[in-house]
């Protein structure tokens, strides 16, 4: 899928409400709750505000920690022209929207004892909806996605709603075994995939980082690993055996982070399948030890690599970390 940028005219064509901005929009009268305080973030150094380029993906971005995030959101929006993507009922979900800002806010100044997760999950289901429904029906060349279109938005309330969450289970679709890091996966309208991030923990609060390119990517395995040296990665992965049927064309995808301070350094990856010629419906098995991938058939309760057929070997080794195929 190639990037689209997102213009109004093609927005009347499609018939669809894509962007509004966010002048027109408004916090309403939000009755903060009482209660505890959040856990207390260690503060880290960060660079000034808006000295970065709002349109860069989580990951590239150096996140912001702002005291008021409705404010920030506001600012992005006013200095940067930066619009909402929004479908149906748009006033109502402009109010949500910065209800939900709001309501993270007081989470964070303890006015709130317990995160939003609901409502931090319904603002990103509709923006993404939105954006996934512009992405599938309104394509309009291939240039790169600019300041007129709603991505960066989303982008920042993404990082924003996952610096807050006091877990890492509030924030993805699932975790790795030891609840250290999450994967959040988003669908265009059609049976295409749109968004993937990677969710972990740093000493300073959860971050998010995009996992691949857009519109290219979707999993459903994470896996937490280290190596001889005690560093540590992640490894987001998808074998290909159907557990995500509805995201045609992502057939086999294996993307490994290494965990470097509040970053996860893209190291390695292998984006096609292993085998020239795959057989139809090939059952691929991780061996999480042996960090190994093999074609196998399946005999009782037990698998069982297909002779002839070639591996593929992850080597943890830093910054130099690579995938091998071994026939």
């Amino acid at each position: 899928m190639k990037h689209k940028t997102i213009l109004m005219a093609v927005a009347a064509a499609c018939m669809y409400v894509c962007v509004l901005s966010c002048q027109q929009s408004h916090s309403g009268d939000h009755m903060p709750a009482s209660g505890g305080e959040p856990e207390k973030k260690t503060a880290s150094t960060k660079p000034a505000p808006w000295s970065q380029d709002v349109r860069l993906e989580p990951g590239k971005y150096v996140v912001d920690e702002p005291e008021s995030v409705v404010e920030y959101m506001r600012t992005l929006c006013e200095k940067y022209n930066v619009k909402i993507a929004l479908h149906d009922d748009e006033e109502r979900n402009l109010q949500q929207i910065w209800h939900t800002l709001q309501l993270l806010d007081d989470y964070a100044a303890g006015r709130r004892s317990f995160y939003p997760e609901a409502e931090v999950r319904e603002v990103l289901h509709s923006i993404t909806f939105e954006l996934g429904y512009a992405y599938s029906h309104c394509p309009t060349g291939d240039e790169d996605l600019d300041s007129l279109c709603a991505d960066p938005f989303f982008f920042r309330f993404l990082e924003q709603a996952v610096r807050l969450s006091p877990k890492v289970d509030f924030v993805s679709d699932f975790h790795c075994a030891d609840g250290t890091a999450g994967i959040l996966n988003f669908h265009e309208w059609s049976p295409a995939p749109l968004y993937s991030f990677l969710i972990f923990h740093t000493e300073h609060g959860l971050r998010v980082t995009t996992i691949g390119k857009i519109g290219q990517n979707m999993f459903d395995k994470l896996f937490h690993l280290s190596d001889s040296m005690g560093l540590q990665y992640y490894l987001c992965s998808y074998n290909g055996n159907g557990s995500l049927p509805f995201y045609k064309g992502v057939f086999f995808r294996q993307y490994l982070f290494m965990h470097e301070g509040d970053a996860a350094l893209a190291v390695a990856s292998q984006q096609e399948f292993f085998m020239d010629t795959p057989p139809e419906a090939p059952d691929v098995r991780f061996n999480p030890n042996q960090l190994r991938w093999d074609i196998c058939t399946k005999k009782g309760t037990v698998y069982i690599r297909m002779e002839g057929t070639p591996s593929l070997r992850l080597h943890l080794d830093g910054m130099t970390s690579r995938f091998e195929v071994i026939q």
